[in-house]
């Protein structure tokens, strides 16, 4: 049997983020792209709230809240933290702003009382869809640029831990609904690094796209294909750029298929990830033209382009730097000669991948400019 207060209460919304269903006792919501789910189980007391008894405007606890400057607040540390950056506004309605301290323009009221705002498409029991943990009225939210909501501290989260693995990868820069670029002004001092370096890695592939001749690939020009017209975008899915961790400057580390056939992990210590310029041990001769901005050098152990500089002596490619400690204890007459694959591997046929004359393998060797050494190969 239903009874009338509980038939009264069921709802069923389809948000952008995701689906909910809510009843007079629990809500239930689910993510149809993440295959994440939840299910609240809310207490109904049936006591009239009073003053005393309070709500926390985070948590909805009702014991030991006290009202502050943002209203109540319970003594609870995530609380208390949420209390510091939280806006101090009340809205017309009464209801207490969602939204941060200091911003030109309040988050409308996520209980949905501002008809007028349109560009809002969620509300105040929607999850937070990059924790997936709390409701977006648990914390302090801001409103992106594209208009999708989510939890300040999650977004900066986001943004302080950039990308997984060695590999630059730019997808934590979307926001998780719409994909559009995350945008925000109280995100501006994290943002800023970001893009300076998102226009770096652009600028370095795209030059060395068009100086390996496949700035006009059937990859970009057919109609329907991913990178249609998409030059860029390409360029910096095929190339893999990694973070020096002196000069702090993107430098090439050979092609992303690589990466992925090596299995490269989240498992590295970013000090070993150091550029041609910074890890120069053979003293190369400066690129007139591109400085030492696409100084590259040979893995000592391969016919691949290094990554990782290590013990300050030897670089290494992603895949033997996996296998640092076998590769390492091979004596020099036992390396495979080139053409040389990954790991020991012995290559068929006469051609350098590389389509250099180097040293024997064992041996550390700089490349030299990696753009001027393409432009002479096609």
């Amino acid at each position: 049997q239903v009874f009338k207060e509980e038939e009264e209460a069921i709802k069923v919304d389809l948000h952008e983020g995701c689906g909910r269903t809510k009843l007079f006792w629990l809500m239930a919501l689910a993510d149809s792209k993440t295959m994440k789910a939840m299910v609240e189980f809310r207490e109904q007391t049936g006591k009239p709230t009073t003053s005393s008894s309070e709500a926390c405007r985070f948590c909805g606890c009702r014991s030991g809240t006290e009202l502050s400057a943002v209203g109540s607040v319970c003594s609870d540390t995530d609380c208390q933290e949420y209390a510091k950056i939280a806006c101090s506004k009340t809205h017309p309605c009464g209801h207490p702003c969602g939204g941060v301290k200091n911003e030109e323009h309040c988050l409308p009221c996520l209980h949905g009382c501002d008809k007028n705002a349109t560009t809002l498409k969620q509300d105040a029991d929607d999850m937070c869809m990059i924790c997936f943990t709390e409701a977006l009225s648990a914390a302090p939210a801001i409103q992106l640029d594209c208009s999708h909501v989510f939890h300040l501290q999650c977004c900066q989260r986001v943004l302080e831990n950039r990308w997984l693995g060695p590999r630059i990868t730019f997808g934590f820069m979307s926001c998780p609904i719409c994909k559009n670029k995350i945008n925000h002004t109280v995100l501006k001092d994290l943002l800023d690094p970001i893009k300076e370096l998102y226009e770096d890695v652009r600028r370095k592939a795209l030059m060395r796209l068009e100086y390996e001749g496949l700035h006009k690939s059937e990859a970009i020009t057919t109609p329907g294909v991913r990178f249609y017209n998409d030059p860029a975008g390409y360029a910096m899915n095929r190339y893999a750029y990694y973070v020096c961790y002196k000069c702090k400057k993107a430098y090439f580390g050979g092609e992303a298929r690589c990466d992925a056939e090596a299995g490269q992990g989240d498992d590295y210590d970013p000090r070993e990830l150091i550029c041609g310029a910074c890890s120069d041990v053979s003293r190369a001769q400066m690129c007139p033209k591109h400085g030492t901005d696409f100084l590259e050098y040979k893995c000592r152990y391969c016919c691949s382009v290094a990554v990782f500089f290590c013990f300050g002596t030897t670089h290494f490619c992603n895949a033997c730097h996996d296998d640092f400690q076998r590769m390492t204890s091979i004596p020099k007459e036992e390396l495979p000669h080139c053409p040389a694959g990954p790991k020991g591997k012995q290559l068929e046929g006469t051609e350098c991948p590389l389509h250099v004359v180097h040293p024997p393998t064992g041996e550390e060797f700089a490349l030299g400019c990696g753009v001027c050494r393409n432009a002479h190969t096609f």
